[in-house]
């Protein structure tokens, strides 16, 4: 702009001819320069980037494998223009918090959550940007969605729980259990829910229910000691900063021998007796059709929150021989699959 105008009051101290020729050629010179700046440099007219920012805590393997099956499903739609940017914070608040502030001030036009409290700290942050959440436990009862519309301010995603209390229910039956004990994180949202239903359920169904809730991964050993004697089975509730510890206390568990039951994906296969898991291909597909629609222009609010299809109901049978437990054939036949 500086040099336009010196070049201008320059013109005007000219004789009018000569004045003329100057500006004409000024104005051909300023197009072919115009021109090459067009071909030399495509990308400046480029459409700008969309960006979906990806926000899971670091210590769960599982949103990994979520998350790979949103990447492969949402690229056909994305292109060339979109970009998934991804962040790993530490599970604590701030740090999640922080991670979607980031992703707010970049700009991304969709932000993605995996498990409670990445979708927790994206409800606090990002009151403008859509958000779309996998791998949560009850939306509802964290006030994530709606009772009623099943869809939540500027944000909606895949709920990832199955039913606890059918659980519950085979478990019982199976065991003949009439003590349990609930190992939970009491910092963890979905614990705690957890915690709340095999209360109700267990007394309904006649078992008592005690309760051993730990402030940090490390205590679960300490809390397993502490049990008493008598206790027929563990549950060990769900929790995103344990992960790393969880061979380790159904170790501890099969040392007194009392079968293990969880939601936590994967855990039969390292020890668990019974597992009611959702699909993480499942979550993350859905997630990424809920991602088109988003980009090719739909609300949020209208797009209901999908409840998982894909659920499987996992029983070791070592454990079970180990623990001379018979399982019931009406239990064996809406097995999915069994750990020999």
């Amino acid at each position: 702009m500086v040099i336009t105008a010196s070049v201008v009051m320059m013109s005007l101290a000219l004789p009018l001819k000569v004045r003329g020729d100057f500006v004409r050629r000024f104005v051909v010179l300023g197009i072919i320069f115009f021109c090459c700046w067009l071909l030399s440099a495509p990308e400046a007219i480029a459409l700008e980037e969309r960006l979906i920012a990806v926000i899971m805590t670091d210590s769960h393997p599982r949103y990994q494998d979520v998350h790979s099956a949103f990447a492969e499903a949402i690229q056909p739609a994305c292109g060339s223009d979109c970009r998934i940017y991804v962040q790993t914070p530490h599970g604590d608040t701030m740090s999640l918090r922080n991670s979607v502030r980031k992703a707010v001030a970049l700009g991304a036009e969709l932000i993605i959550t995996y498990g409670p409290s990445a979708t927790l700290a994206a409800q606090a942050e990002s009151l403008s940007t859509t958000t779309l959440f996998a791998d949560v436990y009850d939306p509802v009862a964290l006030d994530l969605v709606s009772a009623d519309k099943m869809t939540g301010h500027n944000m909606t995603g895949v709920r990832g729980d199955a039913p606890l209390q059918a659980l519950l229910k085979y478990f019982l039956e199976t065991t003949k259990a009439k003590s349990l004990a609930v190992l939970y994180d009491d910092t963890s949202p979905e614990a705690n829910l957890q915690k709340i239903i095999l209360q109700d359920y267990g007394v309904k169904r006649g078992a008592e229910v005690m309760l051993f809730p730990v402030a940090d991964f490390k205590d679960h050993g300490a809390a397993l000691q502490n049990m008493p004697e008598g206790v027929d089975g563990l549950f060990l509730a769900d929790s995103e900063h344990s992960e790393a510890y969880i061979e380790r206390v159904i170790g501890l568990a099969d040392e007194r021998q009392i079968p293990v039951f969880t939601q936590r994906a994967g855990t039969a296969e390292v020890g668990a007796f019974m597992v009611l898991q959702t699909s993480a291909v499942e979550q993350g597909e859905k997630v990424a059709e809920m991602a088109k629609a988003i980009l090719a222009g739909e609300k949020a609010e209208e797009i209901q929150m999908y409840k998982p299809r894909k659920v499987e109901f996992v029983v070791n049978l070592k454990v079970a021989n180990r623990y001379n437990i018979n399982i019931p054939f009406q239990t064996l036949s809406v097995v999915s699959r069994v750990v020999r």
